[in-house]
Parts: C-alpha cells; sequence; structure tokens
C-alpha cells in the first residue's frame, strides 16, 4: 500500500536524511548519554547540536508547512532507541498530548497532569489537526526490529476512548512502514499505531519531532 500524507495521515519520504546527517546523529546520541540520561529524551534540539540542526533544516520545514499549509514550529522533540537491553512493544494508541509552559483554563482541553516539571494536555482534535510529527530514522527498521504499523486515516476519527481504540483496531486492517537509514515517517499525531518489540541485535534508533501552527492564547507557549 502507498501511503499519502493528505489521504491517509501518514507518509513515507525516503532518503530524507543525507548519510552525514545520519551519522552525525549517530555519533552524538546515545541513551547512555549524560544529557540524556540527566534530563531524559525530551528536549533533543536542546541537548544536542546534531538534532537542533535537524529541527531547523530548510527541507523539513517546508515539508512542514506543506503538509499543514501554513509555517509550523518544533513543539516536542524525543529520542527512541530500541536495543536487545532496551526493548518494548508499544499497544495501539494515538499521540494526543502536548506539553505547555502552565496550566490554564482552557475550553476542551484536559485532562491535565505534570511530568517532569512539564504541564501535560490533552488538546481537543481541532489542535492535532494542527500538528504533524516527523520521525527521522537514523537506523533501518522493518517488521523484525520494531518498525511502526499504523491504520491509514485512522486520524480522522477524532479522538478515541480505550474500547474505540480495540473495536477500530478489530475492524481495520493495520500497514507496517518499513524504512530505511535516512528515511523520514510523516504522519498525524492522532493516528492509531503501535509497534512491536524488536527481534533484532542492532539498534532501532529515531528522532521523533513534532510540528504545529496553532495558535496558543496569549501568555499560553509550547514547552
Amino acid at each position: 500500500m502507498v501511503l499519502n500524507f493528505a489521504e491517509h495521515g501518514v507518509e513515507i519520504r525516503e532518503a530524507f536524511l543525507t548519510p552525514k546527517e545520519v551519522e552525525l546523529v549517530t555519533s552524538e546520541v546515545s541513551l547512555d548519554s549524560e544529557a540524556i540520561r540527566s534530563g531524559g529524551i525530551r528536549n533533543l534540539e536542546k541537548k544536542f547540536a546534531s538534532i537542533g540542526a535537524l529541527a531547523t533544516k530548510r527541507e523539513i520545514l517546508d515539508v512542514v508547512q506543506d503538509t499543514l499549509g501554513a509555517p509550523g514550529q518544533l513543539v516536542r522533540a524525543i529520542f527512541f532507541d530500541k536495543t536487545p537491553e532496551k526493548n518494548w512493544f508499544v499497544s495501539w494508541h494515538q499521540d494526543r498530548t502536548v506539553t505547555l509552559n502552565r496550566k490554564a483554563s482552557l475550553p476542551g482541553w484536559g485532562p491535565w497532569t505534570v511530568k517532569d516539571d512539564v504541564c501535560h494536555v490533552q488538546p481537543p482534535s481541532a489542535v492535532l489537526d494542527r500538528m504533524v510529527t516527523i520521525r527521522l530514522h537514523v537506523d533501518p527498521a522493518d517488521e523484525s526490529n520494531g518498525c511502526l504499523w499504523v491504520i491509514p486515516s485512522s486520524h480522522c476519527y477524532g479522538i478515541l476512548r480505550q474500547e474505540e481504540i480495540e473495536q477500530a483496531v478489530e475492524r481495520s486492517t493495520a500497514v507496517p512502514c518499513p524504512v530505511k537509514a535516512g528515511d523520514a515517517l510523516l504522519m498525524r499525531p492522532h493516528i492509531l499505531h503501535a509497534s512491536r518489540k524488536s527481534a533484532g541485535q542492532e539498534h532501532r534508533r529515531v528522532v521523533h519531532l513534532e510540528f504545529s501552527d496553532y495558535i496558543l492564547p496569549a501568555g499560553i507557549y509550547w514547552a
């Protein structure tokens, strides 16, 4: 199945990163690095020069503008790395929370939680519709080592409760998204997606960048 972002909410862009960019990330970013051990896997663009460069790369910003229809800004940067020692299964879900600088009374926003001193909140689906996630793969990922699985066009269902997610998965056909090192996977954050444990012995590293052109109320900022 050829996935198209406009129709399916997900798309693979091949050879999106240069071999040099892949090398810079793999040489600098590691779950064992002091920056991640002390500060976690989030806000990568502030911890690593290679990620900061990618987050402002002209080609990436152009893709953001093309998919959203307007210039967007980086609102979250995360790093994932599946290895034989650090391996996990991710059940079917939607990425439906955002991080803001403070809690506020915003109609339709909630529930609110605080993790690592950062406010997390579930916004209305209209906010998620103004976001695009770009997953930059610095290692190959296929069905054997934990590539992403998606249900195309499921972002159109809106925000789902857990039982609704289970029902949607049962009646839908899941599609794997195998990628090569340097490929990018574009997706709506609230598309239904999952991943299996890796059965391989190599890394499966992903730089996960979220962008949005949604205008927040005065005094509220993306964390």
